[in-house]
């Protein structure tokens, strides 16, 4: 550096980094539907943080690596389902992914990290990229020579947010103001003012605040939380009368399932309702019990008393370890349950859900036996849980199940299953391919309803470049080449048309 009011290289690369990826928000996302340009951004402002930190400390630490590119590839799920609820949780899972990403900055090893962080990340995460954002500012004019130059630009950079901000509140109440916009906006046509400008500012604020910590944070700030005093403690005689209950209980509705395998139980019980259907119904209880009794044996090892000896804790493990393995025997036959279930009334997404989570249920399970076996539950296990459920989400965005849904149902009807055509006409535009080629395939009632369905549907509109979403061009040009019946009017003569897009 020249002189002490020159800023550092890594400042100067933070600031242009978080304008350009500000501005590219502002372009392609403003006013825009979620396509291909959330992956776009995403990727942007990863880079943009990544390049601000090893700009200034020369190494990029594998958390951040891992974070970044986590939030990028789900984040390419906008472009490709429009499927509820997966954008709201897309979302979502991105703004945890790179807040968390911002908390951690400067944690060397993955292993640092626990699941504790993730009720941090709404409030901490704000909270520090906001500071950060507004020390930068206070900071940038002392690259000028002038006093009274940097007292001129110190008062523009906090009162040109403030005077746009006004006047994009005050522009709906005031026709002269909102006149003046609209030229503007007109000298302007691809940044509307003062929205987008607006926007632009916003997005300025977070970017700049996450590379300005990346840049200045060279040791991790990770909040610690220090030990409870207090701590409950359930004793010995309470923890194995809870165990052995449970186990009981469990074992005893395993034993019953597996005894059924040979010898068949009564048609009726009494109730009015067959077996068949107690097969079919009942894997919603069973994985809430399960869930239930796995919370059970975390909260017992965390009350575990401290005074216990070798013998009794390894009686207590022994329980534990019994208890999960009757779970695991319970999610299979959870499992087996659903399939029953859709065998008789086919697949939807709801009962798709409930098998993907009994499989995440199985495979945290498994990771707590490991935990126990090792002695005790360690903070590693919630990082493991958080993995799993976001592994799990990420498949589901990937892969298109309601096309697969589409195909299952279609598939049973040679072998008489029962087949919901109203269902599947509801289905989002993922599904729509898949319908309209496997339409000849479906019986000429039940295809009646989905060609109604699908003919009144409007074909998505025009999308730029960047709102490029695979299911919604999918979509719209399966509908293009359908030659599918009009749409029947509705008793006034207005056509029934729904909108997907």
């Amino acid at each position: 550096m020249n002189s002490t009011t020159d800023q550092p290289p890594s400042t100067k690369i933070a600031w242009i980094c978080a304008i350009v990826t500000a501005m590219l928000g502002a372009t392609i996302l403003f006013s825009a539907e979620p396509g291909i340009n959330w992956a776009i951004w995403v990727a942007a402002a990863s880079a943009s943080l990544t390049i601000a930190r090893y700009a200034a400390v020369g190494r990029v630490e594998t958390p951040l690596v891992i974070l970044c590119s986590w939030a990028t590839i789900l984040s390419v799920g906008f472009a490709l389902t429009t499927s509820d609820p997966f954008p709201f949780f897309i979302l979502l899972a991105d703004a945890m992914l790179l807040g968390l990403a911002v908390i951690s900055l400067g944690a060397e090893r993955w292993a640092e990290l626990s699941a504790r962080l993730l009720a941090a990340v709404p409030f901490l995460a704000p909270f520090r990229v906001v500071g950060s954002t507004a020390r930068e500012v206070a900071g940038a004019p002392r690259s000028v020579s002038s006093p009274r130059s940097r007292a001129l630009l110190r008062g523009a950079l906090f009162t040109v947010p403030l005077v746009v901000v006004l006047i994009a509140l005050l522009a709906s109440a005031d026709p002269i103001i909102s006149w003046g916009t609209d030229r503007i906006a007109s000298w302007l046509p691809d940044w509307s003012f003062p929205g987008r400008l607006v926007f632009f500012l916003f997005l300025l604020t977070l970017t700049l605040g996450a590379n300005a910590l990346g840049m200045r944070q060279l040791a991790p700030r990770i909040p610690e939380y220090p030990a409870v005093p207090g701590r409950i403690s359930i004793g010995m005689t309470e923890q194995r009368m809870i165990l052995w209950s449970a186990a009981v209980i469990l074992w005893l509705f395993v034993a019953l399932q597996v005894s059924y395998f040979v010898h068949p139980p009564p048609t009726s019980l009494g109730t009015g309702i067959t077996f068949a259907e107690f097969a079919r119904r009942g894997f919603g209880e069973l994985s809430f019990a399960v869930t239930i009794v796995g919370a059970i044996i975390i909260i017992l090892e965390y009350a575990r008393p401290s005074d216990l000896t070798e013998d009794e804790r390894a009686t207590l493990r022994r329980l534990d370890f019994a208890l999960l393995l009757a779970l695991e025997l319970i999610l299979i036959s959870a499992f087996r349950r659903v399939l029953l279930y859709e065998d008789a009334y086919g697949f939807t997404a709801s009962r798709l859900f409930a098998q993907v989570y009994m499989v995440g249920m199985a495979i945290a399970l498994a990771a707590l036996a490991w935990e126990i076996s090792r002695g005790s539950i360690s903070v590693s296990f919630g990082r493991r849980v958080a993995e799993i459920t976001l592994g799990a989400f990420t498949v589901m965005v990937f892969w298109n199940s309601q096309a697969w849904i589409v195909n299952r149902n279609v598939d049973r009807i040679s072998s008489g299953g029962k087949f919901d055509a109203t269902y599947l006409s509801r289905l989002s535009p993922d599904a729509t391919p898949a319908l309209i080629r496997r339409l000849p395939e479906i019986p000429q009632p039940q295809r009646d309803t989905i060609e109604k369905r699908l003919s009144c549907r409007a074909a998505p509109g025009e999308r730029r470049w960047y709102e490029w979403n695979r299911s919604v061009a999918a979509a719209k040009a399966a509908l293009a080449t359908w030659n599918g019946p009009p749409c029947p009017p509705k008793p006034n003569g207005v056509s029934p048309v729904t909108v997907d897009d």
